[in-house]
This record gives C-alpha cells, sequence and structure tokens, in this order.
C-alpha cells in the first residue's frame, strides 16, 4: 500500500452547511514525500517473537539476522534486519527507527481488518532515526498544547500504546495505599496526571510500611483524575502502606525523545486502533508530524 501522509479534500459540489469546505489530516505511518529521504526506506523481516501483527507508525528496533544463510531458522540476510516493537530508547530492543506503510505492498487488509498488516517473517518496511524523514505518528492529544512552542520540544514515546506522548519527567507518588485482596494500588501523586486508564506505569523507589518493596513493577492503570491514580498489582502480597516513590509511563515517558515536532493535529486522522485481535482506522484519532533528525 502506498500512501502520502497529508491529505486535503476540497468542496467540488454539494450543499450549504452539508460539507465542510476542506478537510485536512494525516494518517499514521506513512512518510512525507520528499526526494531527499524517500531513498532512506528500509526493509526488514519481523521477529518470530512477535505476539501481534506489524503496521505502520510502531517504534522499532533491529536486529542483525543470525545466519547469512538462514541456518539457524532466521531470515537469510539478504531480507535485512529483524525487527519487531522496541520496549526502550536503550536496550537490548532499543527504538531504531519506526515502520511505515510506504511500498509495503506484502502486508495484508481484510474486509473485517482494514489496516495493512504483516505478521512475523513477513517484510516490514521502516524509516530510521537520523534519515530525516517527516513521518506522521499516533500522538497524544494534550500535544495540541505545543502549538506556537519550538519544533524541539521534549516530547516522549509510550512504548505501549505506541504514540507520542508529552515528556512528563518523573512522576512523584506522595502517598497510596495496597489492597491485598484485589491487588489494586491506590496512589496520590505530587501533580496531576496526563496519562490515562490502560496505560502501564512502572513503580520505583517506593517507600513505606509493610510489603510495599514488593510493589516496585509495572502495573496497568485502571484510572487516571487529576493526581488520583489506581493500579492493577499483585494480589496477596502483604499489607502495606506507600509514603512515597516515582512513577514512569509506558516505560520511557521520563525520557525525551529527540525528534523534531513539525505539527500536531488533535482530531480528522486516520490513527490504527488495536482490540487484540482486529486492526481497524479510527478516522478521528491524534496525530503528530515529526521528523526524524540526527540526533534522534
Amino acid at each position: 500500500m502506498v500512501a502520502l501522509a497529508p491529505y486535503s479534500y476540497g468542496q467540488i459540489s454539494g450543499n450549504n452547511g452539508l460539507f465542510n469546505v476542506t478537510s485536512n489530516g494525516v494518517r499514521q505511518g506513512t512518510q512525507y514525500g520528499d526526494p531527499s529521504t524517500r531513498y532512506r526506506l528500509r526493509a526488514g523481516i519481523l521477529s518470530q517473537n512477535e505476539t501481534i501483527p506489524m503496521w505502520g507508525g510502531v517504534g522499532i528496533y533491529a536486529n542483525i539476522p543470525g545466519s547469512s544463510t538462514g541456518a539457524t531458522g532466521l531470515p537469510n540476510s539478504a531480507l535485512g534486519t529483524v525487527v519487531g516493537r522496541a520496549t526502550g530508547l536503550t536496550g537490548s530492543s532499543k527504538l531504531v527507527g519506526f515502520s511505515v506503510f510506504d511500498e509495503a505492498y506484502g502486508m495484508v487488509t481484510t474486509p473485517t481488518n482494514p489496516v495493512p498488516l504483516a505478521g512475523s517473517g513477513m517484510q516490514v518496511n521502516w524509516l530510521p532515526l537520523g534519515s530525516l524523514a517527516r513521518i506522521a505518528v499516533a500522538c497524544d492529544p494534550a500535544l495540541i498544547d505545543l502549538r506556537q512552542a519550538t519544533v524541539l520540544p521534549q516530547v516522549s514515546w509510550d512504548f505501549t500504546n505506541q504514540l507520542l506522548v508529552p515528556y512528563l519527567g518523573t512522576l512523584t507518588v506522595s502517598s497510596g495505599t495496597y489492597n491485598n485482596t484485589t491487588g489494586v494500588i491506590s496512589l496520590v501523586m505530587s501533580a496531576s496526571v496526563t496519562f490515562d486508564a490502560g496505560d502501564s506505569v512502572t513503580l520505583s523507589s517506593l517507600t513505606g510500611t509493610g510489603a510495599f518493596a514488593s510493589l516496585d513493577g509495572t502495573w496497568t492503570a485502571l484510572t487516571a483524575s487529576g493526581t488520583a491514580v489506581t493500579l492493577q498489582g499483585p494480589i496477596g502480597v502483604g499489607a502495606s502502606t506507600i509514603t512515597g516513590g516515582s512513577a514512569t509511563v509506558g516505560g520511557a515517558a521520563s525520557a525525551a525523545l529527540a525528534v523534531e515536532v513539525l505539527d500536531v493535529m488533535s482530531t480528522n486522522c486516520e490513527v490504527v486502533s488495536w482490540n487484540g485481535s482486529l486492526a481497524t482506522w479510527n478516522y478521528t484519532g491524534s496525530a503528530a508530524i515529526i521528523s526524524l533528525n540526527p540526533n534522534g
């Protein structure tokens, strides 16, 4: 599938009030047409360790193939690198670029799954950090606040939900309780949070009484409103109270992603919605245009 990131539809005919004069937006995982960067496109083979298919606009890692002949069961090196979903800005699965739909002719669509997908062993096209390519990625609508600000803001990549999010720095836990029966961790943060229910939150350096140290780890947010946050933690750890600590969101929201943000659109964009088995288009999603700078 080939798609240019920006699209604009002008009204040709129609009754006044029934249609917008123009409709502007972008599609996640597509590159802006640019002769200087179009040849930076790379191809890889999706790792056998990936449990869900790949689509465009995902932060990925890229590994050297294990064999030049494929004798170990890994892809032949002629097919490109082995790619998969990155888990952080550092480590063995660190982010090196973003997958794209551009020239991804082998990706599969179905009537119930209209988003082009690649399964394990299939080809995935991607653009590396430092390529200066301009691509559209899904983003948190809160980034609309960046309008009129510098094109080099501090932003982060949410590796759980695969979208650009506000840079959170270090989130401080003021106090908290733990329900030993349900495993729910209830926290009061030192400031209002910007993440949502469903995000992964990593607690660290917790202080308190009882078995609080066992609550250090990564848990899923159940609710997040103002300074109040609840997380689904482990069951049966033991009576605990929390008096302090820190939290990071999406595994890396406290680490800045060095990209240039050229535009932010809070709605009217095509972004991927994954429900665990199907990928569909959300036509009113939020997206940002980022440039993959050399210092990325």
